[in-house]
């Protein structure tokens, strides 16, 4: 039998099929790894269920309920009863018209002649998100088929419930069916044909069952997606030319002859001096790195640090010029009030999103590093953190004119800017500081600056070349992430998740310090 979720999956990665296949044949085992913070998810998925439930019943709705403790069969005759019966409400409808079968969270009546009767169903799915995924509208519109092979009459719309108290959001079968069959009918295909397939790197990868069995095959056959910075169309251009792997890469002859019409020389000498260093690496068993050649950096040397005023009594001034400095280059002489960055937020939160957490690091002064963390769990409280935060930077440097706010990647100064303008306030603060070259971003510094034997310039990825150790495992990290974003969605208060909140402070606390000691390696490199 197969589901909502097959064709949705497969529609995502066609070698999902290709897997679920041989799982079924004894050719695979998935590994199922244990999940608190999915398990946490699901639950607070029921939990919203749960609430619809009661709010369709406070109503006076008459709801039926469908077992899902019986069999398949009997929960599918029980539906076809109900719907036959005309109650308002059919909650947990449940359907098998082989080879399909499905459970939709709910049915509801409408006033629409059908073989039942003067009424008829339209299916409807609660979902924990801010908008209507997808894989939403797939589901809605295997059910109503389903539903239409019960009533004879196609639903005319089908129903979204999502989190927060919205209101149900509403889409017509019509417009989305005839894909939905072009896809289904693919899907279908797929299964008879029995196509081979390979995992390719695709955005359901980050959530998928299957991804350890993924990633071991790409090792194991030295995939071209292990380059640090490839792309797609670069992989599909190497593969025509036979370079099929991470080592043939390496060995590349530069200029190619003849020339790849799809990818220009500049990224082509990176990828391939990439590949390089990560097989060097390999093969040296050790995290490997090369400085980038000074002339590429395009500016003047920065002043030395036995060169820099006392941060302590002179007001600082923008070097002329800073904002082209590139690499090691752009790294500004380290002061004792520098502060090390990094913001945990939500992007579909209160419609507008939500920065939950600012995270900072600063150093004492026998040298340990010393974290706050500021948190915000409604719009409201959010503008206070944002303005405490921009009054704690600015009274450090009235102390130290030549501190610096130190940062992985572009988001925290793009967040603070969309803070600013979301509140309407500290614009003039915000501004001064892009305009002081206050932030300085050590990803850009990292990537410009060397080339490191690593799959991915992620900031965890680059750890083990300054030997920090992490005290929150990723995985817990990953899923305490989500729950809170999720208990976000649901509109329960924050604070009462005291496990989460403990964990995503920990995993901030992380990534402050790590980015604070790769400041300090970046240093000694300089």
């Amino acid at each position: 039998m197969y589901f909502a979720t097959d064709i949705a999956n497969f529609l995502a990665c066609g070698h999902i099929s290709t897997l679920e296949r041989n799982q079924s044949e004894g050719k695979l085992t998935k590994v199922i790894y244990s999940d608190p913070g999915a398990e946490l998810l699901r639950k607070l998925g029921l939990d919203h269920e749960q609430k619809y439930l009661g709010e369709l019943k406070s109503r006076g709705l008459t709801v039926t309920e469908i077992s899902t403790d019986t069999l398949w069969s009997v929960a599918a005759e029980a539906t076809r009863e109900a719907m036959a019966e005309g109650v308002d409400v059919i909650y947990q409808a449940t359907f098998l018209q082989e080879p399909w079968g499905g459970r939709a969270d709910f049915l509801r009546r409408v006033e629409t002649p059908s073989a039942l009767g003067n009424w008829s169903y339209e299916a409807v799915e609660t979902k924990l998100a801010k908008s209507t995924k997808a894989r939403a509208l797939i589901q809605l519109c295997l059910y109503s088929e389903l539903v239409a092979a019960i009533q004879g009459t196609e639903p005319e719309r089908m129903l979204v419930v999502l989190g927060r108290g919205a209101q149900p959001e509403e889409f017509c079968v019509q417009r989305y069916l005839a894909y939905f069959r072009k896809i289904k009918r693919e899907f279908l295909a797929a299964l008879e044909a029995k196509p081979a397939t390979y995992p390719e790197p695709v955005e359901l990868c980050g959530v998928c069952d299957w991804f350890p069995h993924c990633d071991e095959q790409w090792h194991a056959d030295d995939h071209l997606s292990l380059v640090a910075g490839i792309t797609r169309n670069q992989r599909k251009a190497l593969v025509e030319r036979e370079v099929r792997s991470v080592a043939k890469l390496a060995v590349f002859e530069l200029p190619p002859t003849p020339k790849i019409e799809r990818i220009a020389p500049a990224p082509l000498s990176r990828i391939r001096e990439q590949a390089r260093v990560q097989i060097a690496g390999r093969e040296q068993r050790k995290p490997i790195y090369e400085l980038l050649d000074p002339q590429e950096t395009r500016t003047k040397i920065p002043r030395r640090r036995k060169e820099a005023i006392s941060e302590d009594k002179e007001a600082a001034t923008p070097e002329a010029g800073t904002e082209s400095l590139r690499g090691l280059a752009a790294l500004p002489v380290p002061s004792s009030g520098d502060v090390f960055l990094d913001f945990e937020g939500d992007p579909f939160a209160f419609e507008q999103g939500l920065e939950y957490l600012i995270g900072t690091v600063t150093i004492n002064e026998d040298g340990s590093p010393i974290y706050d963390s500021i948190w915000s769990f409604d719009p409201g409280t959010e503008k206070q953190s944002f303005v405490e935060f921009i009054k704690h930077v600015n009274e450090r440097r009235e102390r130290y004119p030549q501190m610096h706010v130190y940062h992985y990647s572009p988001y925290e100064p793009t967040a603070i800017k969309h803070l600013a303008g979301r509140h309407g306030v500290c614009a003039d603060e915000v501004d001064e500081w892009l305009r002081a070259g206050l932030f300085v971003d050590l990803y850009r510094v990292v990537r410009q600056g060397l080339r490191a034997s690593v799959e991915s310039y992620s900031i965890k990825k680059m750890e083990p070349f300054y030997g920090f150790t992490r005290t929150v495992p990723l995985r817990d990290a990953t899923s305490s992430l989500q729950a809170f974003e999720t208990v976000l969605a649901l509109g329960d208060h924050p604070a009462e998740a005291q496990e989460i909140l403990r964990t995503i402070a920990d995993y901030n606390r992380d990534d402050c310090v790590s980015t604070w000691r790769l400041r300090e390696w970046l240093e000694t490199l300089r």
